[in-house]
């Protein structure tokens, strides 16, 4: 009953968010820049066209692979994303050309193959029922969008699935918020965004919301939205688990100020946290501050230098419990390299040094680690693909008191005719615990795959077929209460959905 109340009052919240109003198309210079042109004082004007404005970025869901509108990059809005902010790169936004409004409501049922103990393959049925609702609204210099997904799941086992492959509970539900408001002042710019997390299992491969298929299905609606904030600013959840509710929430803000139409300096701030409900796992908490200075080359080019602060905090239980002053605190210096192409192109690149501190009321040690962070997209009229690689300090998923992890993901679009269109997307994960001193380093590695294809019907409404495959190899002493299943994982489906707004519609 409990999570009953919870959800509905998050469907009663977010339909309160949606008072439509019509906002102001806002105009963009689309000017050439002269780099051998001496450098002019920024317009000042409170509203309207700032042709000096900061190194422009690239911004957030460009398309979704089932937009039945051919895609045209000239229409694509770029907002102001730097290399040394919290959000990546990407092509640059059409959501910003005006309002959206968009709720559906998604049926699916998956079929779905696990492991036992004894290395049995089990079958199991997945029902869910989710909704969605896409919310944007610009007026004047403000932009604010609104990104949710949720529902429950029903796990129906046949023959000997259930608590023997992890299945506990016989339903349960998920939710994926995200709420972002920018503004743009002639030389300021300031975003505030906070992203929300309820799910039994982690989110890297799609457990608790239907597998790799369908998260790969919500990412690809949805164009990657909900998925784009820099790991270094939010708790991971790269190893998976067995099935305990959790919950992780990332709150930023971000400050940039243009020195001139070239350079623009950048604060980020952040607070996150990963809360299971049940005992057997860490708890993580973490604070990030992050500085740095943008240069503009050229039109497509730029470079940044940037240093950041983080520390993460652990409680809980797992195998012993865990002192208060446990936690570990990270120093990042870094150079980062960017090229933009609006509509078409976006790539990044940061690196540096990373130097790492773990305390705790036994002792502590220091570890200097090669931090990566980089990102591209790349768009045609009737596809796209994107790869992320990072590399770093994190969290430890629940798993451990903090860990160094290597992971790779990539996303890829096609659009074959006007009614169909399908989608892929794959991601590698290496997490090791820290190596202190006399203790072996532990480490977990899995992957995962999904896929699917759509079919729009009518205006309104769209059929997909989903299929999602996902290993991890666990140690063989588990470090918390339950490593989840090992072996082949994989699950097959059909989802329905239905959209009050026309599919591939433009904004209004």
């Amino acid at each position: 009953m409990k999570n009953w109340k919870t959800s509905r009052a998050l469907v009663v919240a977010l339909v309160l968010c949606a008072t439509a109003a019509y906002a102001q198309d806002q105009k963009q210079d689309t000017s050439p820049l002269d780099p051998n042109a001496p450098l002019q004082p920024l317009d000042t004007r409170p509203s309207g066209v700032y042709p000096n404005k900061a190194p422009i970025g690239a911004a957030r869901g460009v398309t979704a692979p089932y937009n039945s509108q051919q895609y045209d990059p000239s229409q694509v809005t770029p907002d102001q994303n730097t290399l040394a902010g919290a959000t990546p790169f990407t092509l640059g936004s059409m959501q910003h050309t005006g309002n959206i409004f968009d709720p559906a409501i998604t049926i699916s049922q998956v079929g779905e193959t696990l492991h036992n103990p004894a290395g049995q393959t089990i079958l199991a049925g997945i029902s869910v029922a989710s909704g969605s609702l896409n919310f944007s609204r610009n007026w004047s210099e403000y932009h604010f969008s609104t990104l949710y997904d949720g529902g429950e799941t029903f796990n129906m086992g046949f023959g000997a699935a259930g608590p023997a492959v992890g299945i506990n509970s016989p339903h349960y539900q998920f939710h994926n918020l995200t709420v972002s408001q920018e503004a743009d002042w002639a030389r300021w710019r300031v975003l505030l965004r906070d992203d929300f997390t309820a799910s039994p299992g982690a989110a890297f491969t799609g457990q608790g919301t239907g597998g790799p298929g369908l998260a790969s299905q919500l990412s690809s609606e949805l164009g990657a939205s909900l998925f784009s904030f820099s790991q270094a600013f939010q708790p991971s959840e790269t190893i998976n688990t067995g099935e305990a509710m959790r919950y992780r929430n990332s709150i930023l803000g971000q400050l940039e100020y243009s020195f001139s139409r070239r350079s623009a300096l950048t604060l980020s701030g952040s607070y996150g946290l990963l809360q299971f409900t049940g005992t057997g796992y860490f708890n993580s908490r973490m604070e990030n501050a992050q500085a740095g200075y943008d240069y503009l080359i050229d039109p497509s080019d730029s470079f940044a230098i940037l240093g950041s602060f983080g520390r993460i905090g652990y409680s809980g239980t797992a195998n012993a419990t865990i002192g208060s002053g446990t936690s570990t605190v990270d120093y990042v210096g870094a150079l980062a390299f960017g090229r933009k192409i609006t509509g078409r192109l976006a790539f990044q690149v940061a690196a540096g040094p990373q130097d790492i501190l773990w305390s705790a009321g036994g002792g502590n040690f220091q570890i200097v680690f090669a931090s990566v962070n980089s990102a591209l997209t790349y768009e045609r009229r009737r596809g796209g693909v994107s790869f992320a690689f990072v590399r770093g300090l994190t969290a430890g998923s629940g798993v451990f008191l903090g860990a160094t992890g290597n992971t790779f993901t990539g996303t890829g679009h096609y659009q074959f005719t006007r009614n169909w269109g399908g989608s892929v997307s794959g991601g590698y994960a290496i997490n090791n615990s820290l190596p202190s001193a006399g203790v072996a380093t532990i480490q977990f590695d899995n992957w995962f795959v999904g896929a699917n294809l759509g079919r729009t019907i009518g205006q309104h409404a769209q059929i997909n077929l989903n299929y999602g495959a996902s290993k991890q190899n666990s140690p063989a002493n588990c470090p918390v209460a339950n490593c989840g299943g090992t072996g082949l994982q994989q699950n097959v489906g059909l989802s329905v959905s239905w959209h009050l707004r026309p599919i591939g519609e433009v904004a209004r």
